[in-house]
């Protein structure tokens, strides 16, 4: 059984040798994953599932380890390759599609932080640097955990501002909860940002807060 399998595995790599991985389905690159079947399925029958389960791959990036292992025939090994291909494939499209891309309004900037922050599932708080064109420069994650005043210091942000000669700097963090609504850390730690920023000249664009589907802009909820 499991040379049949592991014959059977072979057919997406030679195909991907052939014509590249891209003309493999989103099942055929799951088997090159796992690698091999079970006792009971086959190397496509498991592959097959998973597909099955999550429906559609922004659905499988936001799968946790945990989750993933209790689908029939991945276990905790096989799950960690998953999840490890996803955030892979998350960073590069982080990376190539919207480091040398511009923010030129909030809906827009939503948009590319709600698709990075996709598969992330603790807290996290970022700064995205921008020029006096709105292209961005940089993105970087401050911080990491439970969002507050006292840890998400100005000085962190300010001095990535500075290092990357950036005209204006936009900050945003993530609710893993899925409600957007602002906390009193949050509005507390905003504004200290933006009276930070008027001292040295770097104007604070804004402050989003992404939730599931939705997000919040604290400019919006309290110009300054």
């Amino acid at each position: 059984m499991m040379t049949m399998n592991t014959n059977a595995a072979m057919l997406p790599r030679e195909k991907a040798s052939q014509f590249g991985v891209s003309a493999l389905t989103d099942e055929e690159l799951i088997v090159l994953l796992i690698g091999s079947g079970s006792k009971h399925q086959t190397v496509f029958q498991i592959a097959e599932g998973v597909v099955q389960t999550y429906q559609y791959l922004p659905r499988l990036q936001q799968a946790s380890i945990t989750e993933l292992s209790q689908q029939r025939g991945i276990g905790p090994a096989r799950a960690t390759l998953i999840a490890a291909s996803m955030e892979l494939g998350r960073r590069c499209a982080h990376q190539l599609g919207h480091r040398f891309g511009t923010v030129n309004s909030v809906t827009e900037a939503a948009a590319h932080l709600e698709n990075y922050f996709a598969g992330v599932h603790q807290e996290e708080f970022i700064a995205i640097y921008l020029d006096a064109k709105n292209a961005i420069i940089a993105q970087e994650v401050l911080f990491k955990g439970t969002l507050t005043a006292s840890i998400a210091h100005p000085r962190e942000v300010f001095a990535g501002a500075l290092r990357h000669a950036a005209a204006t700097v936009l900050v945003a963090h993530n609710h893993p909860s899925g409600d957007p609504t602002p906390s009193e850390q949050d509005q507390l730690l905003t504004e200290r940002l933006v009276s930070a920023g008027r001292i040295i000249g770097i104007d604070v664009v804004d402050h989003l807060i992404i939730g599931r589907n939705a997000f919040i802009s604290l400019r919006s909820e309290t110009p300054w």
